[in-house]
């Protein structure tokens, strides 16, 4: 008993220290990371702006775009951060740590902030590829103007290259992902994740062309339908390092089996490894609980053969310790072949009311030939040796050519003994 509750713990204990898979929904992924985006607010002389940031460091360090604070860096617009669910009027005054015109990006502080930092993903860049599900979240502005309340939106799509590029004509080539998940312009800063929750990029730029109306009004559209493109993390997560910000990093792969996304697949394979392992050992040594080995000969072989040997599988003759004294009754020009029914000390302590020996597969012997009752007679221990009581089988029971009465208690079987079984005779052998 101490043993299956050993080996059941260690499965457990394998199964609990794997982190919780999530299913690909956006519901799941924006729970992860919603509390960690703001909004972003430039306001100036010709009005408010506003785009979208995410937290890095649990210091109050935000990313975002550098051209939505370009303002207040180069016309000393007045810079704001708006927590995620809270209203315009609840904003925070920030400030800008470093600005990166040509990566686009810009890291931002706001004083005791208390939100978590979202996770940024720091495995290799091979794992984001085409067809990667990613999910954009941010506060685009033309909610605002249609009266949305301060909640983000949050869309889906897929990364469709990863390249190296420039955001500006004379600007240094960084890696830059082309996805599918819709964006508005206030959605710029914002970050872009994976199905774990993990940012694999700042969303940046969209393809966009502006159309002059006969009237002479201008109306912006885009000109590739689910073109949207961000910064690839990894070049945030240099600049975090150049200034030493303690970020959220991790190295984690977030793999996706069977619509599930999860970075901890290898410790859930190695759990269902060991239940496997354990539930196969607790089968072999407890299951079934009565029958431990199996003996078929005669004519009902054909009747109980594939009974007999599904337990023969499970409960091999073999499987008895060797150091052990065991029992073992021979018969040797029985119909069929030689039988041997083998009784180790094991099978008597986990049976200390007795073996039952008959031509039922649900005995703990069975012993499928011609004369032998369902239920034919018990071995039960006797002192050191072994005891036979016969159970009323019709065929009788003998030791040493004296029957044995079901009424008399058990027979005493010592070595030499011969056992008589309805009409086939035993040698009763210790070994």
């Amino acid at each position: 008993m101490a043993r299956r509750i050993l080996i059941l713990a260690a499965a457990t204990v394998s199964l609990l220290a794997a982190s919780p898979a999530a299913a690909i929904e956006p519901t799941t992924v924006a729970r992860l990371v919603e509390p960690s985006v703001v909004r972003v607010l430039v306001e100036g002389p010709a009005g408010t702006a506003s785009a979208s940031g995410f937290v890095v460091s649990t210091q109050g360090h935000i990313a975002t775009a550098y051209h939505v604070v370009q303002r207040h860096i180069d016309e000393g617009w007045s810079l704001f951060v708006v927590e995620s669910g809270a209203a315009s009027e609840a904003r925070r005054a920030a400030t800008v740590v470093q600005a990166y015109p040509d990566e686009d990006l810009a890291v931002l502080k706001v004083e005791n902030l208390g939100r978590p930092a979202v996770p940024l993903s720091e495995s290799e860049t091979g794992t984001l590829t085409k067809g990667t599900t990613v999910f954009a979240i941010g506060y685009p502005g033309a909610g605002e103007r249609l009266g949305a309340d301060s909640g983000t939106s949050f869309t889906v799509g897929v990364a469709n290259r990863i390249f190296m590029g420039a955001w500006t004509q004379d600007g240094s080539p960084i890696q830059i992902v082309q996805h599918s998940a819709a964006t508005n312009p206030g959605n710029s800063g914002g970050p872009i994740v994976n199905p774990c929750g993990q940012v694999v990029g700042v969303n940046t730029e969209r393809e966009m062309a502006m159309l002059i109306t006969p009237s002479g009004l201008p109306i912006v559209y885009d000109v590739i339908q689910g073109v949207f493109f961000a910064s690839h993390v990894s070049v945030l997560v240099e600049k975090l390092k150049a200034l030493g910000i303690p970020y959220k990093g991790t190295q984690k792969v977030c793999r996706v089996v069977l619509g599930v996304a999860s970075t901890n697949f290898y410790w859930y394979a190695a759990a269902a490894a060991m239940a496997l392992i354990a539930l196969s050992v607790l089968l072999i040594k407890h299951w079934p609980r009565r029958v431990t080995h199996i003996v078929v000969v005669g004519g009902a072989a054909t009747r109980n053969g594939a009974r007999a040997l599904g337990h023969m599988l499970l409960q091999p003759p073999w499987r008895h310790r060797r150091h052990e004294p065991a029992w073992r009754l021979h018969c040797e020009d029985a119909e069929g072949g030689p039988i041997d029914i083998v009784i180790s000390q094991e099978d008597l302590r986990r049976a200390p009311k007795g073996l039952i020996i008959g031509c039922d597969p649900s005995c703990d012997r069975c012993l499928a030939i011609d004369g032998i009752a369902r239920q034919h007679a018990q071995v039960t221990p006797l002192g050191d040796d072994l005891g036979v009581t016969d159970l009323h089988s019709g065929t009788g029971t003998a030791v040493d050519e004296r029957p044995v009465d079901p009424n008399d208690g058990p027979a005493p079987l010592t070595p030499g003994a011969q056992l008589r079984l309805g009409n086939i005779t035993f040698r009763v052998e210790r070994r």
